[in-house]
């Protein structure tokens, strides 16, 4: 079968911006609803948000999905309104199964500083039995895909790697027939030989395995593969 791909340019992604918060939007999303920008396979959003210092943020949904929460600039502040508050920090990735009747509140713990962070959201309507799982990883291990999450959690697989300029790398999909995003973090990166950067992200099917190639230094990369 042909290869699938479309490129997601940061710079044409949506955007929020209300009392303290600011979320870019490579997907449609709330309000944002741009041709092209459809949710690929399972994957139903990826939100670059950001957060002032001590403001909070309300997250809703519409239907089950799992919500994933990495932070890239900070901790983060989770209060699912059930009595106990916990801290996400860089390093750190959290998911959550949401319901339609649950919600939880997003805080930046900071006096003086933002903080920035991807909510990702994958459709879960069966409802993985790994709610609140919290993972860490090390991107001081440089050059090497780090799993953060896997297969068995219920709805995809994420990974993300850091990487010296012009190291290359291979990612092995687990299924041809699933979609896989890559969301540059930082840097740029020659991603099945399309140039993306800071915040670019490609979907791709029909690819048996990913070739990439940092082309900077200290480049990071997240890839999720999921389900159609």
């Amino acid at each position: 079968m042909d290869i699938e791909a479309q490129i997601f340019l940061q710079s044409q992604r949506g955007q929020f911006q209300s009392n303290g918060f600011r979320g870019f939007y490579t997907f449609n999303f709330g309000d944002y609803q741009a041709e092209n920008r459809e949710p690929i396979g399972k994957l139903l959003a990826l939100n670059d948000e950001t957060l002032l210092p001590q403001c909070s943020w309300e997250v809703t949904v519409n239907e089950p999905v799992q919500i994933i929460l990495l932070p890239l600039v900070g901790a983060v502040e989770i209060n699912e309104g059930k009595g106990d508050v916990r801290y996400v920090d860089s390093g750190e990735c959290l998911s959550l199964v949401v319901t339609p009747n649950d919600g939880f509140l997003i805080t930046n713990p900071y006096p003086d500083q933002a903080i920035n962070y991807l909510q990702i959201r994958v459709l879960d309507k069966e409802i993985s039995l790994q709610n609140n799982a919290t993972n860490t990883f090390d991107l001081n291990i440089k050059n090497t895909l780090i799993p953060i999450l896997d297969a068995d959690a219920g709805y995809g697989i994420l990974v993300i790697g850091k990487y010296e300029g012009r190291k290359d790398g291979l990612y092995i999909s687990k299924n041809p027939a699933n979609c896989i995003f890559i969301f540059i973090i930082e840097g740029a990166f020659e991603v099945q030989n399309r140039l993306l950067e800071k915040r670019d992200g490609l979907s791709l099917k029909n690819v048996p395995e990913l070739e990439f190639e940092a082309l900077s230094n200290d480049a990071i990369i997240l890839i999720l593969e999921t389900e159609n």
